[in-house]
């Protein structure tokens, strides 16, 4: 069945994914703004990756979502400084049983939806897709990593899920859909925040920094504040976590990797600063936890939160 999908976000992460929806044959929507949206609708979304160059257009293209109407499902890809509005900003493609995809990096952006939609119709996700936007309209894959998981926040059927997932897989994607999705949510911020936050201080990609044993154990105790504030919320996430994840950066992980917040600081862009690393800072303090690590970036970084204007 041809599902209609809803972009909310159509940046790097949601232009690719906007993108495989469409050669998959799904009916896909698009949420966009500005010289994002001009761009959609004139000439479509290219994307580039090592297999090639994929241009695609879309069954609609707007900044009024009533325009777009009720989706199936939407994909939420929007930054995380972008929630809030975002949130409020689709409710037009919202129905009873639209399904709300959440592909944000960390947790924020799924508790933040939680806090405006029913529980029972989010879902979610993780990727590891590194991409980034060149100009509008314009999405490159960095790398050959497309591990996407997602999954319902709450247990329940998950006949929309596994067939997104089948779409995506058919497309070359290496998606999976769960039915508890948030054990491996939490394995990645265990090392989602603290590999942004290192890249960030150093303005080093992977290989510059991980090579040294000062770096390797920086990495490993901002890893176990994470580990610590899992296991406060109630989440499976043993410190052991922590020592493979060095262990897989140090022997196998791309030493060109960029972290995402890297990348936007490097282009004068705002960071997902609050979201990523912020919410460890203020989740710790209520959880009665420390959190020096990540306290310490956050200060650092705050005069680069809104980028250079």
């Amino acid at each position: 069945m041809s599902l209609k999908i809803g972009i909310i976000g159509a940046g790097a992460i949601g232009g690719y994914f906007a993108a495989q929806l469409v050669k998959a044959g799904m009916e896909v929507v698009v949420l966009a703004r500005g010289k994002t949206r001009d761009a959609l609708l004139k000439d479509g979304l290219t994307l580039t990756s090592e297999k090639g160059v994929d241009k695609v257009t879309f069954a609609a293209v707007s900044d009024d979502p009533a325009e777009l109407g009720v989706c199936d499902a939407v994909l939420f890809t929007v930054k995380g400084q972008s929630t809030d509005q975002a949130a409020e900003d689709m409710r037009p493609m919202i129905g009873d049983d639209t399904e709300i995809i959440s592909l944000q990096n960390g947790l924020y952006g799924i508790e933040r939806l939680a806090a405006k939609y029913d529980e029972g119709q989010l879902s979610p996700g993780i990727t590891y897709i590194p991409a980034v936007v060149e100009a509008p309209g314009q999405v490159t894959r960095t790398g050959s990593l497309t591990r996407t998981v997602f999954g319902p926040l709450h247990p329940r059927d998950t006949a929309l899920h596994d067939e997104l997932a089948a779409a995506l897989q058919e497309q070359g994607t290496d998606a999976f859909a769960l039915k508890e999705p948030m054990k491996e949510i939490w394995t990645k911020y265990v090392v989602l925040a603290p590999f942004h936050l290192i890249g960030c201080l150093t303005r080093l990609p992977v290989g510059g920094w991980i090579g040294t044993e000062e770096m390797q154990d920086l990495f490993f105790r901002a890893m176990k504040e994470i580990c610590a504030l899992g296991r406060a919320k109630g989440a499976d996430v043993p410190d052991r976590i922590a020592e493979k994840q060095v262990h897989f950066v140090k022997t196998t992980a791309n030493p060109n990797t960029k972290a995402s917040m890297l990348e936007d600081l490097e282009r004068g862009k705002p960071l997902e600063l609050e979201s990523i690393i912020g919410w460890v800072c203020r989740e710790s303090k209520k959880s009665g936890l420390d959190s020096p690590i990540h306290d310490m970036a956050y200060a650092l970084l705050l005069a680069h939160k809104d980028g250079r204007g």
